[in-house]
């Protein structure tokens, strides 16, 4: 079974050993603190601040909502209690689409993105899993702090492990079972069924409270958040926001100049443009394969795509808004090219607009007349965000 698994731009192995690695943009001139633009600087920032960090923070909280509305399901079964778990993945699921512009960094290096965002979900291994009772029982009494745990592959985890255990239909999962819309019957939500999507959720907490601090830094998250992170050992050893802002200073083996981070940051959000497009929209409507679409038992995929294109107008924004910070990649762009600013600023309306315009749920309409419309509008984004890379480093 397929799995889609990203793999952006990885840095953790030249910080941590102290290599020499080219990085994007010319790093050919020798760069001096002086020389650093302070404005540059302040765009930075606001982006890792404004963007980054308070989208991963939204994600951590919400993730820790989602795990205690599994345990809530698990120690109280019951049909209201099944909504709220599928109400909270929505919430924090959004945040997580939310920050795909920028899946370098943590996400990327600590394998963050395949482990909690694999799809499509492995469904043969995952009916085998739940018949393996002793790992079963070790969940039932460490959660997801043991070793066998760590032996479940991506396609077992995450968002859509949890997602099947309670979504049907594109709403909750009847407690007592049912039939789906493509008449396959599903059976009570069982025990082990709660015992694995509490696990799991708390899994998938954990690895988004260490996004929160590999870009915050440990010492700027709660002392809940920090406590999780201790007890599972999972303390990052880099603070990207760290990193990225100190572009161009003496020394940044990864960012040697500043221009070298805004086009990372264009970079990131043209990968999610490219995806989304030709990849989450285009793969599935070329095999006409249901189990190809992302988010599909959830029928979310016309919002996941959306805010992916909302992850890249954040990026190029400066902030979580619909206008654009005075200090921000587009306000940079602006400076350079007016046009090109504006015709990225609409692309990205129009993105947006026309996903939302594809009839849903996604999966009923794998066609190109659903859904061409909408790709072709992540493709001009993408020629955009192209050409405002190459911009920057003329």
């Amino acid at each position: 079974m397929r799995k889609y698994v990203r793999f952006p731009l990885l840095f953790v192995t030249a910080v941590a050993l102290g290599l020499s690695m080219s990085s994007c943009g010319d790093d050919d001139d020798p760069v001096t603190e002086d020389t650093l633009d302070p404005q540059k600087t302040k765009t930075i920032e606001q982006y890792v601040n404004g963007v980054v960090i308070a989208t991963y923070k939204s994600l951590a909280d919400e993730s820790i909502d989602l795990y205690e509305a599994c345990v809530r399901l698990k120690d109280d079964p019951g049909q209201g209690n099944i909504e709220a778990v599928c109400n909270e993945w929505i919430a924090a699921r959004k945040y997580w689409e939310q920050s795909e512009a920028f899946l370098y960094g943590a996400a990327a290096d600590y394998s963050i993105d395949p482990h909690i965002d694999s799809w499509p979900l492995d469904k043969a291994q995952l009916d085998q899993t739940l018949r393996n009772t002793t790992l079963i029982n070790n969940m039932k009494e460490n959660g997801c702090n043991f070793d066998g745990f760590a032996t479940l592959g991506y396609g077992l985890l995450g968002f859509h492990a949890v997602e099947y255990m309670v979504f049907r239909d594109g709403g909750a999962r009847k407690y007592a079972g049912g039939v789906d819309k493509d008449g396959v019957s599903y059976g009570a939500l069982s025990e082990t069924e709660l015992v694995y999507c509490a696990a799991v959720a708390e899994d998938l907490r954990n690895q988004c409270i260490r996004l929160e601090a590999s870009w915050a830094g440990v010492e700027n998250i709660s002392d809940e958040k920090l406590s999780i992170l201790e007890d599972a050992e999972l303390e990052p050893t880099l603070n990207y926001g760290e990193i990225i802002i100190a572009a161009g200073e003496a020394g940044n083996k990864i960012y040697k100049t500043q221009i070298a981070a805004y086009v990372q940051i264009l970079q990131g959000a043209a990968d999610i443009a490219d995806e989304v497009g030709n990849t989450k929209i285009t793969d599935p409507v070329s095999s006409g394969n249901v189990l190809d679409v992302e988010s599909w038992y959830s029928w979310n995929s016309i919002a996941d795509f959306a805010d992916n294109i909302r992850s890249v107008q954040h990026a190029y924004y400066g902030n979580n808004g619909t206008a654009a910070n005075a200090s921000s990649v587009s306000a940079y762009i602006k400076s350079l090219n007016p046009t090109l600013d504006s015709e990225i600023q609409a692309a990205i309306t129009t993105a947006i607009a026309e996903i939302e315009a594809m009839p849903a749920p996604f999966r009923d309409n794998l066609t190109e007349a659903a859904s061409g419309k909408a790709k072709d509008a992540c493709n001009a984004l993408l020629d955009k965000l192209d050409e405002a890379i190459e911009l920057i480093q003329e």
